[in-house]
């Protein structure tokens, strides 16, 4: 359904946003750059009666729908659970949305109900997940095509979804950074019973999955060392289900007296008042850390299982990020993970020094106790020398190679993606990212990713070769189908060919991880092809199979450029400069 952003006029905007909280505020440099794309337009926010409360701390959103699923929880509300009821309950709400004649169409929820809500209200510019009057799931704009296959291909990825929302809009996300309507504060009361001595740090220690979750033990002794050594007064957030976390922490404390438990005593403006006086917030992945982010407190995030401090990390300068530095983190979506060894990774004491040295400095550096051989990995959120937001690994590792494949995949995503790419000579955006892995990798050993960077080639050379036939196949096809004489059995041979390069391509991808963002992304945008005018749908199939070719050709071109730019940095390498070269009779 997506026309293309140069062609669409909107007035009348609707997002739906049918998760948590942090999401929310996710959304915000997506609604402000909108506001700014289209002005004079109005954006409805869509959201469920969970998270409604937050809608006012959302800015530019000029009107908000809630859906109540929350009543059918209620007995006495659906005593006879009729689903009568709760078709009912949508097709008034829906009908109503339609009515209000929105031209464009933000779905930035991934679920099936959300998709046939798209179908359902018949908007005319789509972004993002939706199915066709077939019910088979589609995908619009480039961006959110690559949001679905991002998730399978986590390694190579280093955009935070604020970019990949942003983008899908349409919008810039460059020098973005995520905000909220500060509420009056009506939590001077609380703030009042702190003395003005005390140091005051937050902890989100609950989060929504409590796989995610540093041990209790963990905060209990962070809270001890704050507290004796830099005269800390802890504030324990969260919501009522919460509390017991909460309360295992206080316990197991020296210093009880210096905590102030107030998980499920807080409403929304008191949360922010008290966050707003923070210091600190140490926090699992949630809705709380994007929240203390937008209000300008400092965020040190715990990244831990499926938690990926990429995709998630608060859109904002200045955070600190600690993620397990080991094979399998993060974990990959649906394995359930039986021993989650990361938590025990990111000790007490690695954010205690690290916080002490930011209070005296106003920097974050790594302690000295904490080295690259400590299974442990620390970014700092930072916008790049082109306003990009990206994490800043502050622990100097080996670089390896899925190391530079996520720095070209950004590169060439960054190009391939937007209707109108950035006008950057490559070489000089290739220059620039190489200074920066040099500067922020130890690339010494670099002569065993240029080894490995050989045998990627070939699979991306053998993936240009099947684009290639796939593109004569589509061209016969295509004659064959627009043939005054139409022969079914050479139509129907040339499908089953084509089906048969499809297959080849995605086994590359499932077989060869370093090429599966390329075959997915191909993947995905066949997925969108529809219809059964077989002369439109063989065009529109070469078409993906010119951009295989062209981003596999990209990628080789973008990785080649870097090898060279970078093997000046390894061990073995010796120079040729006129300075070393021995000189006959000098």
């Amino acid at each position: 359904n997506f026309k293309g952003e140069s062609l669409i006029v909107a007035e009348n905007i609707l997002i739906l946003s049918m998760t948590r909280m942090g999401d929310m505020i996710q959304t915000t440099p997506l609604i402000r750059g909108l506001k700014e794309k289209y002005p004079g337009s109005k954006i409805t926010l869509l959201v469920t009666s969970d998270f409604a409360t937050t809608v006012s701390l959302i800015p530019g959103v000029d009107y908000s729908i809630v859906l109540n699923f929350r009543q059918f929880d209620v007995q006495e509300n659906w005593e006879d659970r009729s689903w009568i009821k709760v078709y009912r309950y949508l097709e008034e709400h829906l009908e109503n949305i339609k009515s209000r004649n929105f031209d464009l169409l933000v779905n930035l929820s991934h679920s099936k109900f959300s998709a046939l809500m798209a179908r359902y209200l018949g908007i005319k510019n789509i972004v993002g997940f939706h199915c066709n009057e077939s019910g088979n799931r589609m995908t619009g704009h480039p961006w959110m095509q690559y949001f679905g296959v991002e998730l399978f291909n986590r390694p190579y990825n280093e955009f935070n979804l604020v970019e990949i929302f942003s983008r899908s809009g349409g919008v810039d996300a460059r020098g973005r950074s995520i905000e909220v309507v500060r509420p009056e504060n009506q939590a001077k009361t609380l703030i009042s019973k702190f003395r003005k001595e005390e140091i005051l740090i937050g902890f989100q220690a609950g989060s929504s999955l409590e796989g995610r979750r540093w041990p209790v033990q963990s905060f209990a002794s962070l809270a001890d060392l704050l507290i004796e050594k830099v005269n800390a007064r802890i504030l324990i957030f969260g919501v009522e289900s919460e509390s017991q976390v909460a309360e295992d922490i206080v316990r197991l404390t020296r210093n009880k007296n210096r905590i102030t438990n107030l998980t499920g005593k807080t409403n929304l403006s008191e949360l922010c008042g008290l966050l707003e006086k923070c210091e600190y917030l140490i926090t699992n992945d949630t809705g709380t850390m994007h929240l203390a982010a937008a209000l300008g407190t400092k965020v040190v995030g715990l990244f831990f299982a499926h938690a990926h401090p990429y995709e998630t990390a608060p859109f904002s300068q200045g955070h600190l990020i600690f993620q397990a530095g080991i094979s399998c983190a993060p974990c990959s979506y649906g394995v359930h993970c039986n021993n989650i060894v990361c938590i025990e990774k990111v000790r007490p004491q690695h954010l205690f020094l690290t916080i002490e040295s930011h209070m005296n400095t106003g920097s974050w550096k790594i302690p000295k106790s904490i080295n690259k051989d400590t299974e442990v990995n620390i970014f700092e959120t930072i916008f790049d020398f082109d306003k990009n937001f990206r994490l800043k690994p502050l622990l100097k590792r080996d670089l390896r190679t899925d190391d530079l494949l996520r720095t070209a995949y950004t590169l060439l995503w960054r190009e391939s993606l937007e209707e109108n790419p950035d006008v950057y000579e490559k070489g000089f955006l290739i220059n620039g990212i190489c200074a920066r892995l040099k500067q922020e990798y130890d690339c010494s050993s670099f002569g065993l990713v240029e080894e490995q960077l050989e045998k990627k080639y070939l699979i991306l050379e053998e993936i240009i070769k099947l684009s290639n036939t796939g593109q004569r196949l589509c061209g016969k096809l295509f004659k064959a189908a627009s043939s005054l004489k139409k022969d079914p059995q050479k139509i129907s041979r040339f499908g089953e060919e084509i089906s048969d390069i499809d297959e080849k391509i995605e086994v590359l991808g499932l077989s060869n991880s370093e090429v599966r963002p390329l075959t997915d992304m191909f993947s995905k945008r066949k997925e969108n092809l529809i219809g059964e005018n077989v002369c439109l749908l063989a065009l529109e199939s070469r078409k993906s199979y010119i951009s295989l070719v062209n981003e596999s050709e990209k990628m080789k071109e973008i990785l080649k450029n870097c090898v060279k730019n970078l093997a000046g940095s390894r061990a073995d390498h010796i120079s040729h400069s006129s300075i070393n070269v021995a000189v006959p009779g000098k």
